[in-house]
């Protein structure tokens, strides 16, 4: 795992240096998104990337509590330019990801996030379903589901609410609570069809997190399953997707379209 991980590491340092925005979406309350989210943050930092999480959970600040984080500003005054990045979020060791919350609100210039490699952004939507104003200009979409019937038709339903709303074309799929990766395969492999078909759009399985009572645990003990458990199941899966990340493709037009749009923004968020 220490070699897979400086190597990953030493791919990165030579990538390109481009920041790269995800939005982490739960296809209904109670998916798991949170987990996800943060679970991917912490992997990717293990890797040695600065990345970021913006946790929009006004109310609850979850991601914030299990993270451990203490940020002393928010993502509205970075975007305003009255604090850096590095200032609002607050010290952080080695190996563990920034922390700012969110708001639905806030606008203006993302130059001050420039310095992550990637963004990912725990949030809530509108009260009529719609997304934050950061959240058209994600790079990647990963819905979170559950391996039920009535979870797999809330996916298809975000799904196509999502392309419709924001010409996503490609979303990723993290399956949270899975009995087994090949049974996990063959629904989504229906439902990737039936989005292809109907939507025109590419549906993937990023994962498939196992039922792991070490993820609840570590939520009563405050804090992240990837940083509590290094060799629990559900950690496994969350660094292999974070591994895979690098490799998801960053859709040109959307640099663009956030280049030409004043107070364009960086960020993406969750049912």
């Amino acid at each position: 795992m220490l070699a897979a991980d400086q190597a990953e590491s030493l791919r990165r340092m030579l990538a390109p240096r481009t920041t790269r925005r995800i939005a982490v979406l739960g296809c209904e309350p109670g998916a798991g998104a949170t987990t996800v989210a943060l679970g991917l943050a912490s992997a990717l930092a293990l890797q040695g990337e600065r990345v970021l999480l913006v946790d929009e959970d006004i109310a609850g600040a979850r991601a914030t509590r299990l993270a451990n984080a203490a940020p002393r500003g928010t993502l509205a005054q970075v975007l305003a330019g009255t604090m850096s990045a590095q200032e609002a979020a607050g010290q952080r060791g080695a190996g563990a990801p920034e922390v700012l919350p969110g708001d639905p609100r806030a606008a203006g210039s993302a130059a001050g996030l420039q310095g992550y490699r990637t963004v990912l952004c725990d949030a809530r939507p509108g009260a009529d379903g719609s997304l934050s104003p950061f959240a058209g200009d994600a790079h990647n979409a990963i819905v979170v589901l559950q391996p039920e019937r009535a979870s797999l038709t809330a996916a298809y339903a975000c799904i196509k609410r999502l392309h419709h709303q924001y010409a996503w074309r490609e979303f990723q799929l993290v399956v949270n609570g899975a009995a087994g990766e090949a049974g996990v395969e063959a629904v989504v492999g229906n439902l990737a069809r039936t989005a292809g078909q109907y939507l025109g759009v590419q549906v993937r399985l990023a994962g498939a997190m196992p039922a792991d009572p070490l993820v609840a645990r570590s939520m009563s003990l405050g804090r992240c399953v990837v940083e509590a458990f290094p060799g629990a199941p559900a950690t496994a899966v969350l660094r292999r997707i974070a591994a895979g990340i690098a490799a998801w493709p960053i859709p040109a037009a959307i640099d663009a379209r956030a280049a030409s749009a004043p107070g364009a923004s960086a960020m993406a968020c969750q049912f």
